[in-house]
């Protein structure tokens, strides 16, 4: 691809960064130089001849750059100075460390809503540029000009590529893989790298493994493995039943009672449930459905929003069961050990995402890989034709050992608009 801006990639990287990092959540709005905003308005005003590949308007493109020489990454000599570096070739492998392609890709993406005066520029997949009429302008006037000169000049000669019939196929051809969609399945995954299959498996038997998969892949949709219910329930039997998962994966405190092994382990906001009667069933129903909100009561084993395990009561016109949830691959291994813990107890239960966990354990479960810059996780839009609940980026190591496995999805066309408001690709 053409490239008439001269930055380079340790340029570019250092305003993304620095760009990135200015957003405020929503509150305020960083100011721009005069020179800057008006090539920001040139900008989108070259943008508008794209069309949008989505319906809130964003148009997308993939934007270049070259690595450049040692005087673009720094002042060597003024490093060796300051001791940053004890030799020049410490200098360059670091640079070729940090910048190890002669040519970087850049995925851009830019909204304009003119209704709403507001218009954004996205590069890797992060938030670069924000102008909001509706934010409070705060601080300097920055001047981005230099940034905004390459971009405008790269989104030119994407223009003139889409206008040579070009584009499309030099994308095709030539985006590295680590900024593609696709899929894996976990077995070949784990064939590359079968130290990570003995590391998931070390800690369940094989036993245990098959009747996992057998059980969970019968389960109905949304509802328990049986038709059983408990007909009553107090907060002693949810903490017991904790306790069984605890055991289970031999959790620190199985000594203690099973209530205090909840609040070792649980997150700890209860909503008020260790304030009520934990033999009373009346006090347990009366919380379960009048309880203070806003807390993590079914959080039972602590971790992030989707690293967690979470174990609920459900009750119905037919009494109580189960259900537990714990679908990272960090914690599939203990969801399982829970599950089974409490089937042998003959507590009815289900466990949500069945069989997507008896395909993890079976090996035959797909995972989704998502563009470099994109954070693993939460990424079901990138694959709304497929039911994957497990992401990852292309692995920096082993990468060439990988390809053989992945599925590509095809990358998206983009389109001008002609003068007479219609979509062409030449």
């Amino acid at each position: 691809m053409k490239r008439t801006n001269k930055l380079k990639q340790p340029t570019i990287r250092q305003y993304i960064h620095r760009l990135h990092h200015n957003d405020n959540f929503g509150i305020y709005a960083y100011k721009y130089d005069d020179k800057s905003c008006a090539l920001l308005d040139e900008l989108f005003k070259l943008l508008e001849q794209i069309a949008p590949v989505s319906e809130n308007g964003a148009r997308e493109l993939w934007l270049t750059a070259e690595r450049g020489t040692i005087d673009d990454f720094c002042d060597l000599d003024e490093m060796l100075a300051y001791g940053e570096y004890e030799s020049k070739e410490e200098a360059i492998e670091t640079w070729e460390w940090m910048f190890p392609d002669e040519i970087a890709w850049y995925n851009f993406a830019a909204v304009d809503t003119k209704d709403e005066g507001y218009r954004s520029v996205f590069l890797c997949h992060r938030c670069a540029i924000v102008q909001d009429n509706r934010r409070e302008l705060m601080g300097y006037e920055t001047d981005i000009s230099e940034f905004m000169q390459w971009l405008v000049d790269s989104v030119k000669d994407c223009i003139q590529q889409l206008r040579d019939g070009t584009y499309n196929e030099y994308i095709e051809k030539n985006l590295p893989p680590e900024h593609r969609t696709g899929t894996i399945r976990r077995k070949d995954y784990w064939d590359v790298w079968p130290e990570h299959r003995e590391k998931f498996f070390k800690d369940i038997s094989d036993e245990d493994v098959a009747e996992f998969i057998k059980l969970a892949s019968s389960q109905p949709e949304y509802e328990p493995i049986s038709d059983k219910r408990l007909k009553s329930m107090t907060a002693n039997d949810f903490f017991r039943f904790c306790a069984m998962g605890y055991a289970a994966n031999n959790y620190d405190g199985c000594d203690k009672t099973p209530k205090e092994q909840y609040y070792l382990h649980a997150d700890g906001r209860d909503d008020g449930l260790s304030k009520i009667d934990a033999d009373s069933e009346e006090a347990f129903e009366d919380w379960l459905h009048n309880r203070e909100r806003g807390g993590h009561p079914w959080e039972i084993c602590r971790g992030g929003n989707s690293t967690h395990i979470s174990l609920a009561p459900i009750q119905d016109e037919n009494g109580f069961h189960l259900s537990l949830n714990g679908d990272a691959w960090t914690r599939t291994i203990e969801t399982v050990k829970f599950y089974l813990a409490l089937i042998r107890a003959d507590i009815p239960v289900r466990v949500g995402n069945a069989r997507h966990l008896a395909e993890r354990l079976a090996e035959t479960e797909l995972i989704g890989i998502v563009p470099e810059g994109v954070f693993p996780a939460y990424c079901g839009s990138y694959f709304p034709d497929e039911d994957i609940i497990d992401y990852m980026n292309l692995p920096f190591e082993d990468t060439e050992k990988f390809l053989p496995f992945c599925h590509w999805q095809p990358i998206e066309q983009i389109k001008l608009i002609e003068n007479d408001g219609k979509e062409s690709t030449t």
